[in-house]
């Protein structure tokens, strides 16, 4: 979940060296090297892109810095959003194209590349702030005073994630993930005015491209009957939500479920953060799942228990193989 590759060493030392995050992820050479990292040294079962949820603002016209968290000027009036352009991101995302076509050949050929990007309401969220924030009411009081503004806001950045996703595929991913961060900070009623009919026209869009869809809403449990409604493929879910309880709301057969594994769960033994990996995998036994932490790695988490949490997955999947017909790159 996220840049695993945060918690390696290699990377803090290649981070120390440049200065600059976004030095890394606008060079393709290094934000290759970094998304492979955590497939050398873990041997995880997917790589992905090496990017922030942020990176198509900065060519809308918004320019974004980090100081060390994202920091840009506030979109707050319907000025700001008018200004704001569409992208198009073969030309003013080139670089990302470039790090997917390094990236590709170094893979294992049985080890796919997630694409992603950022949901309308996140991206919305961070640019009415102008940046980070421990509840981001900027947007939503727009969205109470001036919600043609705010609709408009969502609307552009619903047409650059398809846009970017889909120049993510034409690169060569075989799978893209929607963040969507900040989403459980609306309520049920406003999840469905605000963010659900963008979601639904981005996942239709994406839908003809042929990949899997994922979409993952952190702290949406008490909207969860509503996440099937998205379109996606794959429902990503952060830490809160019981998992057995999510495949018997979902029905027969079940939508396939990505997650959930606390992440503060790592800072444990390693005992422990074997029982609660098991703890999952023993639920989801027989359903469609892919095995995941609830949201993001923290950066100082002890490296020895990721590996082993990674292992312990490996070790509970090492008898017939499951999908037999697993798709490589390239077919």
């Amino acid at each position: 979940m996220r840049q695993a590759g945060r918690i390696l060493a290699p990377y803090r030392r290649l981070k120390e060296k440049t200065g600059s995050i976004l030095s890394l992820f606008r060079t393709p050479e290094l934000a290759a090297e970094i998304t492979l990292m955590p497939v050398e040294m873990l041997h995880v079962d997917a790589a992905i892109l090496f990017a922030d949820i942020l990176t198509p603002v900065d060519p809308m016209g918004c320019s974004v810095s980090f100081q060390p968290g994202p920091v840009m000027s506030p979109i707050r009036t319907r000025g700001d959003v008018e200004a704001l352009r569409i992208i198009d991101s073969d030309t003013d995302l080139a670089y990302v194209a470039e790090t997917i076509s390094l990236i590709l050949p170094a893979l294992p050929p049985d080890v796919p590349l997630i694409g992603f990007a950022g949901s309308p309401f996140t991206l919305a969220a961070y640019l009415a702030e102008g940046g980070t924030s421990k509840d981001f009411t900027q947007f939503r009081r727009m969205f109470r005073s001036d919600p043609d503004s705010a609709h408009l806001l969502l609307s552009k950045l619903s047409d650059v994630a398809i846009d970017y996703l889909s120049m993510q595929v034409r690169a060569g991913v075989q799978v893209v993930q929607l963040f969507d961060t900040w989403i459980g900070l609306l309520s049920a009623s406003d999840f469905q005015q605000l963010a659900l009919p963008y979601l639904r026209r981005i996942f239709d869009a994406l839908e003809p491209l042929g990949v899997p869809r994922i979409y993952f809403g952190n702290g949406a449990g008490h909207f969860l009957s509503h996440l099937p409604e998205t379109g996606a493929d794959v429902l990503s879910l952060d830490w809160r939500v019981d998992l057995g309880a999510a495949f018997k709301l979902f029905g027969d057969p079940p939508i396939p479920l990505q997650g959930n594994l606390d992440p503060c769960v790592l800072f444990g033994s390693r005992q422990q953060v074997e029982s609660a990996a098991r703890e999952i995998l023993e639920v989801t036994e027989g359903r469609p799942h892919i095995f995941n932490l609830g949201h993001g790695v923290q950066p100082d988490t002890p490296y020895d228990n990721v590996k082993a949490l990674v292992d312990t997955v490996h070790a509970h999947d090492s008898g017939p193989e499951l999908y037999p017909n697993r798709m490589k790159r390239g077919e």
